[in-house]
């Protein structure tokens, strides 16, 4: 049970003092009385109490001078009622300057005086409760260390509390009246008022974090936010906890950085590799992509820890992980290496070992490339403490899905491989696959050999008569490309002509094809035979911008007039969006163009009707047919048929036997090329072809 309230009472009236003692006693209060202003200091000093009723004339110190002195000693809450006569309005004015709380009416009613000072101690205990509430919040908000705001339902900051001001990246002053938007970066903003509309809806939301770039550094926080009561006629508001989580998201990248990176190299490590592995080839397998895995091995290093220490070995395995890293740029698929999950291209296995992934490769030499690259680099002499250390490695590569189909089959795989690099005699890459090693060598060595063969002049032409099937006779020839390696012998053209378009060298060996073509068609012009030449264009050829000015250029300085240059093109090149405009050109400057291997392509008729050609060359695949069955007659037959409706000239190519020739014949060709006729020759035969005949009956 609570002690009785303490009230001090203060008359200079005895019979009054009595009375009002009587009464609070009775009302349950411990009262002690004093006679006048000095005697109610005194007292209250020794024995303080919870409410103080002062008479306000007394002699000495009247009631309003103690009332203001008690006031300026104990602060606000004491309460203090002037007792004062009825019709004294002029003291109850003064009474509440001086600082009185209330104040009681003479004649007391004894009856309720009790009643009234309890109501008066229930607002005074309320008070004392809201003021312990109060230093209680105060003291809680002051143990947060976090900004904590308090916002409306559109996200406008209310209010604010934050004793970090370097959390802060403006004054705090500045965020009130002002919306997320307004403050925070897109992202950042677009989180909060996610978790703002979650908050609204659920009552709390927590968890979201959002990142900072404050004036001392890059900064994470995580918001906690809960719906505030209010009146349902206001906007909704909610209390914002802002928790810095900085040193808990570093702590978590360094955890990370030492589960999943090389504490030596900073590359990632055994697992990291591992696991992006299996993630890769979750992805190819879906697109139906190939990968590559290398795993390299340093030749020698045990030398260099033996004689020199692992000190010295641990600097180049550092200058390892460093050259791999600066060596390779990132449209390698090997970019960077940091603590991120993109960046886990390259991996330290442990000692002198280290992987890479290849992503998305076309052909084992892709892979094989690299491999070489890196090897490039190894060679490359490393500088320790003013000495040149000489590193090769030896490199085995496994590629997906034919090696394996997971990473742990691949690494394996791959470490197979190294080590027959190293049985190979070191510093080499190996496939798993000992043919696939030789197969992606010799398209390498074939690929650096054709940068190579326009200079020496490796390159010569050929060319394979047309016959004009009314006349039998030569009308025109097509030039047909050669290669002839010096070590190698005759290469075909199905070998070269591919790997000639993969790299881009096929725009300068096409133009050298041009340039010779149109000469050796001058030389025939002067020997008294005017004869038409046809070149093949390759489709990256034709989507050159430059193609009909670097034509007409070769023209002029070859002299060779237009009319005696046949272009050969295939559908898949004009079908672009600027093929048609390209022919336009070339049929304005005068230049023939015929459609290659027509038939085997995509065109619809639409697109043929508007095509300026010269000449359809019917597909060696329909000619192989004839004479055949009915059908493989009607479709050439179909295809004649077609180009005459549209003015076009037929060529047949294929043509081997005698009795094809005369089933075109029939069908009203116009002229035909093959074996039957004659198989392609130098330059020099051809104005012995011209003078002969080939009458076809």
């Amino acid at each position: 049970m609570a002690p009785p309230r303490k009230i001090l009472v203060v008359d200079d009236d005895p019979a009054t003092l009595i009375l009002m003692r009587a009464a609070l006693l009775r009302a349950g209060f411990d009262v002690q009385t004093a006679v006048d202003g000095e005697d109610a200091l005194h007292k209250f000093h020794q024995h303080p109490s919870d409410i103080v009723l002062l008479d306000v004339d007394m002699p000495g110190r009247n009631g309003h001078e103690i009332c203001a002195t008690l006031r300026a000693e104990v602060g606000e809450l004491l309460p203090i009622v002037m007792v004062t006569g009825m019709d004294d309005v002029e003291s109850v004015e003064r009474a509440y300057h001086a600082g009185a709380t209330d104040f009681i009416a003479k004649p007391i009613n004894w009856a309720l005086l009790g009643h009234r000072v309890r109501y008066l101690c229930r607002g005074f205990q309320n008070l004392l409760d809201l003021q312990t509430a109060e230093a209680r919040n105060a003291a809680i908000l002051e143990a947060v260390p976090d900004p904590l705001f308090e916002l409306d339902i559109d996200g406008r900051f209310i209010s604010y509390h934050s004793p970090r001001t370097e959390l802060l990246g403006a004054p705090a002053e500045a965020f009130l009246g002002k919306t997320v938007p307004e403050i925070l970066p897109p992202a950042a903003a677009q989180i909060c008022l996610s978790a703002l509309k979650s908050a609204h809806e659920n009552g709390l939301s927590t968890g979201e974090q959002i990142e900072l770039q404050l004036p001392h550094g890059q900064s994470w926080f995580e918001l906690s936010i809960s719906r505030k009561a209010t009146d349902s006629k206001e906007k909704p508001h909610f209390i914002v906890l802002s928790r810095d989580i900085t040193e808990r998201q570093l702590s978590e990248q360094r955890i990370r950085q030492l589960a999943y990176f090389d504490t030596l190299t900073g590359l990632p490590n055994r697992q990291s590799f591992l696991e992006r592995v299996e993630r890769e080839i979750s992805r190819a397998r879906q697109n139906g992509r190939k990968l590559g895995v290398l795993f390299m091995d340093l030749d020698g290093f045990k030398n260099i820890n033996d004689t020199m220490g692992h000190g010295a070995g641990d600097v180049i395995l550092q200058s390892v992980a460093e050259r791999l890293r600066q060596g390779l740029r990132p449209s390698d698929s090997l970019s960077r290496p940091s603590a991120t999950e993109a960046d886990a291209g390259f991996a330290r296995l442990g000692g002198d070992e280290f992987t890479a992934l290849i992503l998305d490769i076309e052909r084992p030499e892709d892979a094989l490339i690299i491999a070489h690259r890196i090897r490039e680099l190894m060679r490359q002499p490393f500088l320790l403490d003013r000495r040149e250390i000489a590193v090769t490695t030896s490199i085995g590569i496994a590629l997906y899905p034919n090696d394996g189909e997971d990473a742990i089959a691949l690494l394996k795989h791959a470490d197979t491989a190294m080590y027959h690099a190293k049985d190979q005699g070191r510093d080499n890459c190996q496939f798993y696959s000992a043919s696939l090693t030789q197969q992606a060598v010799q398209r390498m060595t074939l690929q650096n050999n054709l940068r190579l063969a326009l200079d020496p002049g490796e390159f010569h032409l050929l060319y394979q008569p047309q016959i004009d099937l009314q006349q039998g006779r030569m009308l025109a020839a097509e030039a047909l490309i050669r290669w002839t390696h010096p070590e190698q012998g005759l290469i075909p053209p199905l070998e070269f002509i591919p790997l000639a378009e993969e790299n881009g060298l096929i725009v300068p060996i096409g133009n050298w094809v041009l340039r010779t073509a149109c000469a050796d068609a001058v030389q025939w012009q002067r020997a008294g035979h005017r004869v038409q030449v046809g070149v093949n264009l390759s489709p990256m050829q034709f989507r050159d911008p430059n193609l009909v000015d670097a034509i007409l250029e070769t023209l002029s300085q070859t002299r060779l007039t237009p009319d005696l240059l046949e272009l050969e093109v295939t559908e898949s090149a004009v079908m672009e969006a600027s093929g048609i405009a390209t022919l336009q050109a070339l049929r304005q400057a005068g230049v023939k163009v015929a459609l290659d291997d027509f038939g085997t392509g995509y065109s619809s008729m639409s697109y043929l009707r508007n095509m300026p050609l010269n000449t359809l060359k019917v597909d060696r695949s329909f000619v192989m047919a004839l004479p055949g069955e009915d059908k493989d007659r009607a479709i050439v037959r179909a295809i004649l048929s077609l180009a005459k409706s549209l003015d076009f000239s037929v060529t047949a190519e294929g043509v081997e036997t005698l009795e094809q020739a005369q089933t075109l014949k029939a069908m009203a060709c116009n002229a035909l090329q093959g074996y039957y006729f004659s198989k392609p020759v130098p330059a020099a035969d051809i104005s012995a072809l011209l003078s002969r005949s080939w009458p076809i009956d």
